[in-house]
């Protein structure tokens, strides 16, 4: 699924850096209309099933590995200055976040399923972020790169997250104590150390 969404926006690449350039929008809905479209472009083999989410796109869709696996992609778009990290909450993870922040251990449970039943299907719940970075230069806006960011499962939580201290998170934008709702930053570095390969850049150097 990685692979089809990384597609999806390197087809799309020219047209996301002219709309970033010439659309007016806020830089976030510009994400999510260029996601959808790109989505839309590249074309999926999917079922009638409906989705629910907290995310920009819900699919139900066949991935064939060569047998037919049913797939639930949920694909999240982001619109952000460069940083190495993306912020997501936690209806958009079915790990669970456990880390050290401001002294307290935390391990809070993610809000999304590792699998959803519909009818006789079983999807297997594929949850990726692709985050647009931008540069705005004397109220010029400008594309730079789309980071494209697949995250684990809850089924792998041992394997990328098993304590606070070996951990694939950093502390969300939020504030606890004001009431917020808890969010947190993936990091780019600790996700690839465990898994180059979730974590693909699509620019136009590539």
């Amino acid at each position: 699924m990685l692979s089809l969404v990384v597609q999806a926006m390197r087809d799309y690449w020219e047209e996301a850096v002219t709309i970033f350039r010439e659309e007016s929008d806020m830089p976030q809905d510009i994400a999510e209309d260029i996601t959808r479209e790109a989505i839309a472009s590249m074309g999926v083999s999917g079922t009638q099933d409906r989705l629910y989410g907290k995310v920009d796109v819900k699919k139900a869709i066949y991935a064939f590995l060569p047998e037919s696996v049913p797939v639930a992609l949920m694909l999240d778009a982001k619109a952000e200055k460069p940083s190495a990290t993306a912020t997501i909450q936690m209806s958009q993870t079915s790990m669970k976040v456990r880390q050290e922040r401001a002294g307290k251990l935390w391990d809070e449970q993610g809000k999304l399923e590792t699998v959803i039943h519909r009818g006789s299907r079983k999807y297997r719940v594929v949850t990726i972020i692709s985050k647009f970075e931008y540069q705005e230069t004397n109220g010029n806006r400008s594309l730079s790169r789309i980071v494209v960011c697949c995250i684990p499962s809850g089924e792998l939580q041992d394997l990328y997250n098993p304590s606070a201290e070996d951990t694939i998170w950093l502390a969300g934008r939020d504030a606890p104590s004001l009431g917020e709702d808890f969010r947190v930053r993936i990091s780019y570095q600790k996700l690839k150390a465990k898994a180059d390969w979730r974590v693909q850049i699509v620019s136009e150097e590539i």
